[in-house]
């Protein structure tokens, strides 16, 4: 397991990845970073819009369940 260190620039905190451990990273690609409650930095790929080429209506599901009534105690 590689270690690392954080280090102040300017202000901005840095995280060195060696590159036995950046080896399925892609240097091209933006990344959101998400910090857990444990200290976990997680580094999550930020994708492009998938809805940008979608035709209108294309990703509608009718709703099943709009004409289907409270049987019990369902908050209606």
């Amino acid at each position: 397991m590689a270690t690392t260190k954080l280090r102040k620039q300017g202000s901005s905190i840095v995280v060195t990845i060696p590159a036995s451990e950046a080896k399925k990273l892609d240097m091209n690609t933006e990344y959101f970073v998400k910090t857990d409650e444990h200290g976990n930095i997680s580094l999550i790929p930020k994708l492009e819009n998938p809805f940008i080429n979608a035709e209108p209506g294309e990703f509608y599901e009718p709703d099943v369940w709009a004409d289907m009534k409270p049987v019990g105690k369902e908050v209606w």
